[in-house]
């Protein structure tokens, strides 16, 4: 069981990469890492969501699926009011879309990038992490109470501050990939180490739940066949 990541960052990669490591744990899936490229936990290349969306436009991505069994593209919400991303928060009269709907339209978005072909081929094969707004709201159920589990804006504050009241170091923007960060993130990661605690936080964001429903429909049914 092959996996090609296509994520935002190192960041993303890592959380990416624990959610579908544990979750496959018993058909100790490959993790394949190709955009950002990788090595030794630091970023080769350019990332962030502008990569992603051009990711999904090239024609050799039929090949990643060649020699990956599944695809899987993340991507945040939070900047994709911003060209050329260009899928807005509110709707025409200014009033706020749900989750739901932004959802949906980002995934029509990306959808929409790959080639028709290549979608159509390999539709099974290809999932996406979209995270509303951004990949630390699906952290938050591990450490907030029910009034913040479901938080989709100031992820990372609301996180900071739980992690805070554990004796956590925080996790900031200039250190989400030096000591400090890689051990934040593994100390929060080790309370989704199994199947119904990745389950369990999924319910409380849509993102991260169509992610996983959408992994248990295709991958767990195929690995049974």
């Amino acid at each position: 069981m092959k996996f090609a990541l296509i994520t935002e960052g190192v960041s993303e990669y890592r959380i990416v990469k624990h959610i579908i490591s544990r979750y496959f744990k018993d058909h100790e899936p490959d993790i394949n890492q190709i955009q950002p490229r990788i090595l030794n936990e630091k970023q080769e290349n350019p990332g962030g969501w502008n990569e992603v969306l051009k990711y999904c436009e090239r024609k050799d991505l039929k090949n990643i699926l060649i020699e990956n069994d599944y695809l899987v593209i993340q991507i945040d919400s939070d900047q994709s009011e911003i060209m050329p991303f260009n899928v807005a928060h509110t709707k025409r009269g200014g009033e706020s879309k749900t989750t739901e709907e932004l959802y949906e339209e980002i995934l029509l978005r990306l959808n929409g990038l790959i080639q028709d072909e290549i979608r159509e081929l390999h539709e099974k094969k290809i999932f996406f992490a979209i995270c509303i707004h951004t990949i630390e709201c699906w952290l938050l159920p591990l450490y907030c109470d029910n009034n913040h589990k479901s938080d989709t804006l100031n992820c990372l504050g609301t996180l900071n501050n739980a992690l805070y009241r554990n004796n956590v170091h925080k996790i900031t923007g200039s250190n989400k990939n030096d000591a400090h960060g890689k051990k934040a993130y593994a100390e929060i990661l080790s309370k989704m180490k199994k199947k119904i605690e990745i389950t369990n936080a999924a319910q409380h964001n849509i993102g991260f739940n169509k992610f996983i429903e959408s992994l248990k429909s295709n991958v767990v049914e195929s690995a049974k066949e």
